[in-house]
């Protein structure tokens, strides 16, 4: 059984650069309220977990912790996709995401809303970890050490960040981003100049975007106590500043930003957190997933659809590999986590099955958890062919292909249960398919497939003696295995590609799969 390896180093990584067990090792993640949450803010969360479980595999004398950090305290420059009520957004825009009504009227704020999803899914499952907001930290002034240290250190942070920018910004920029006391927005505010004896500054509210304007009113403020706030590259260094982060993943496209951040958390005068760089999360199209957007699985798509074993599996491999995420692989997923499940043992220290089991605090068992062979997307193929949407029959089929899945009738009760409101709800949105090009030259044989399954009759068949029927099929004529089976899903299921026909046509029993078979020779004219 293959050990996943990626999180033990991680943890040897930063043992090696805190030898010192003074206080708690302190993993964070960050979370940008500014739409619903993806997987991909749910994934920063639960591989940090991997790496915390992994070091306390490692040094159980060390106590380890992880903040998850929302900035909730950022302003809102556009309006999400995939959010209601864009016309009581509208006149918001440009304010903190704390200080804007929920679209979805649940919440006490828009940015209420959103972490309130997120929470609710960690939490659903026992995932440990401690909350952090923003709008909090600074308002409450746990910040305002740190800020003290951005005014004491003015020209040093700002000499870092002007390098990064172009010329013609260089002489505007502060690092603080006043919120105006008049109108409340965020990002319409500029410094005119700032007392860092007194820490205070002087501020306009005066710059206009095409989606929302400045109010006009100038003023006088302190920067502390949540009046202000420093923009984000200074803002992840004040965190990592103020509550000494040790650890902290970031996507490929923070690097420059990381980069950055790590010097001025220096200039501070503090140590910047052994970092991680990982891939960036794909739709099923390879494009950028998006929290604006919406592509790629929702974490409610995630729940509705598949078990949670199965997500957290696929957030264990190599974070350092592009990984598509989709409904339309979304069998393919489950499948690869279902084939872990059944041949590897939680017992076994930093195998996948180990690192589910701990960081949802499960028993180590020393057996394998699943018997059974049946994949997803088997059952998924059945659900949609013979449009079967009720788990408990979905289950009758299942249990009569393989017996072993009554040893685990739960688990699988549950997994037709989410298989079926896929296929249900795939089938509601479903668009007529083009129709696909069919090679005739494949007619004879799936005639003579027709009269096969007609001699089966009733009796219960083996998939894997009907995957080497079909081999043999085209065999005979000399005829490429991968065309012939490309034939099939065409003609049957009107698909490129589909599941291993064998188990397809022996789940659903030979009365069905000959049915299947005369209609598709019906349409193409056999």
């Amino acid at each position: 059984m293959a050990a996943v390896n990626w999180p033990r180093e991680e943890a040897l990584k930063i043992l090696s650069q805190h030898p010192n067990n003074d206080r708690p090792i302190l993993f964070e993640t960050g979370f940008g309220p500014s739409g619903l949450p993806h997987i991909g803010t749910f994934a920063e969360v639960v591989r940090t977990l991997f790496v915390l479980q992994a070091l306390k595999a490692e040094a159980p004398d060390r106590e380890a912790k992880l903040f998850v950090f929302c900035d909730d305290l950022d302003g809102l420059r556009s309006l999400p996709e995939n959010v209601p009520n864009h016309e009581l957004l509208r006149p918001h825009l440009g304010k903190p995401l704390s200080a804007i009504p929920d679209p979805f009227g649940t919440a006490d704020s828009f940015s209420g809303h959103m972490n309130g999803k997120l929470r609710e899914f960690l939490d659903q499952y026992g995932f440990a970890y401690e909350y952090k907001s923003s709008t909090q930290a600074y308002r409450s002034g746990a910040f305002d050490q740190g800020l003290k240290a951005v005014m004491d250190r003015y020209d040093k942070v700002r000499e870092l960040f002007v390098s990064t920018i172009g010329e013609d910004k260089r002489e505007a920029w502060s690092p603080f981003f006043p919120i105006c006391q008049s109108c409340g927005k965020v990002y319409t505010t500029r410094v005119l100049s700032v007392d860092p004896g007194n820490y205070t500054l002087d501020y306009a509210c005066d710059k206009d975007e095409a989606a929302y304007k400045s109010c006009g009113h100038q003023g006088q403020m302190s920067v502390l106590g949540g009046n202000a706030k420093v923009g984000w590259k200074v803002d992840w260094a004040l965190r990592w500043f103020v509550f000494g982060v040790d650890y902290e993943m970031y996507g490929k496209d923070l690097m420059e930003s990381a980069s950055l951040s790590g010097k001025i958390c220096r200039a501070l005068g503090g140590k910047p957190p052994v970092p991680y760089k990982y891939e960036l999360f794909l739709d099923e199209s390879g494009a950028k997933i998006s929290k604006k957007i919406g592509n790629g699985i929702s974490m409610g798509q995630w729940i509705k659809y598949a078990p949670l074993g199965a997500l957290l599996h696929f957030l264990l491999g190599n974070p350092n590999k592009a990984k598509k995420m989709g409904l339309p692989i979304l069998p393919k997923l489950v499948d690869e986590y279902l084939q872990s499940a059944r041949t590897e043992t939680a017992g076994e220290l930093f195998s996948a099955p180990w690192f589910l089991s701990q960081i949802q605090h499960q028993p180590l068992q020393d057996t394998p958890e699943l018997a059974s062979d049946l994949t997803y997307s088997l059952l998924f193929n059945l659900s949609e062919a013979l449009s079967i949407f009720e788990a408990p029959l979905l289950y009758d089929y299942a249990l009569k292909y393989d017996p072993k899945v009554g040893e685990q009738s739960e688990f699988y009760l549950d997994l037709c249960q989410r298989i079926c409101r896929l296929a249900l709800d795939q089938k509601e949105v479903a668009q007529e398919p083009e129709p696909l090009s069919l090679d005739l030259t494949f007619l004879p044989q799936l005639q003579k497939l027709a009269l096969h399954l007609e001699s089966l009759g009733d009796q219960v068949t083996d998939g894997e003696e009907l995957q080497t029927y079909l081999f043999g099929l085209a065999k005979e004529l000399d005829l490429n295995p991968r065309d012939w089976f490309a034939f099939l899903y065409g003609a049957l299921l009107g698909k490129a590609q589909g599941p291993k026909i064998g188990p397809f046509f022996a789940i659903m029993g030979p009365k069905r799969a000959l049915a299947m078979v005369t209609q598709a020779l019906e349409r193409i004219g056999g």
